[in-house]
């Protein structure tokens, strides 16, 4: 009988630190939200590229591991309504580069994923960019939603209000007016925004706006401060990626780092 009890406070004792563990893991979970530039061939000299063939292999990744790729309008929604189905992820692009276009968009279309580009609209047509041509005919596909960079990439916490209202409210008028579509997500240059910046990025209507690592003194699903996963070419080795992408390395990579 002592046996058998003992056997039974062992168990216990074993499902009450399983369901911790769980518990824990669940809480410092981060939907992954990654980050690409260029898809490229400098990925060796540049922190921003990735070679299209390592991007073909991701895309392939998540496709043949069934991850819920979707668009970052469609991730406030579920976010908003607390649910977010396992294994979701999205794809980022900051800049609109033309590589976007010519090397990232045919594979997206190939594995049936979607993504979202941050476009600069005071660039477009310029060499290495995208064409409007091309974002519309992108908006249009189905798998690409456009979202905006503000309209010359300027360091917005250094800026005047006026000048942060026209860099974010110009932005979006600017696309709306190229796609006549609704342009639900913001992306802040370099990251870098501060409380003001983001309530003005709140009330010219985004849905959603994304940084890049604004640490752990911001909530873990904020909205209006996404945290994002640069992919490099240290991603080129697959379970470095699928690491990545797990959900847990951000909580990670912010108590590694200082803020």
């Amino acid at each position: 009988m002592i046996k058998v009890y003992r056997r039974f406070i062992i168990l216990t004792a074993i499902l009450v630190l399983v369901i911790i563990g769980i518990l824990c893991a669940k809480a410092q979970y981060v939907v992954p939200i990654i980050m690409y530039h260029n898809i490229d061939e400098n990925s060796l000299t540049s922190r921003l590229s990735v070679s299209p063939e390592s991007f073909e292999r991701q895309m392939k990744f998540l496709k043949r591991h069934k991850y819920n790729v979707v668009k970052l309008e469609d991730l406030a929604g579920m976010l908003k309504e607390n649910k977010l189905p396992s294994k979701t992820i999205a794809i980022t692009f900051d800049d609109g580069y033309e590589n976007n276009y010519t090397s990232a968009y045919p594979v997206l279309k190939k594995f049936g994923l979607q993504a979202t580009i941050f476009i600069i609209p005071a660039m477009i047509g310029t060499d290495g960019y995208l064409t409007w041509d091309q974002v519309i005919e992108m908006s249009e596909s189905g798998f690409i939603a456009i979202g905006s960079h503000t309209m010359t990439h300027s360091w917005l916490p250094a800026q005047p209000a006026q000048k942060q209202d026209s860099e974010i409210r110009d932005s979006k008028f600017a696309i709306k007016s190229h796609l006549n579509k609704e342009v639900d997500a913001f992306s802040y240059p370099l990251g870098a925004f501060n409380k003001d910046v983001r309530e003005k990025v709140i009330n010219a209507g985004y849905e959603i706006a994304v940084a890049t690592n604004p640490g752990k003194r911001y909530p873990k699903h904020d909205l209006f401060a996404m945290k994002r996963l640069r992919i490099s070419s240290t991603s080129d080795n697959l379970f470095v990626f699928w690491f990545e992408i797990t959900g847990f390395y951000t909580w990670i990579k912010e108590h590694r780092d200082k803020d």
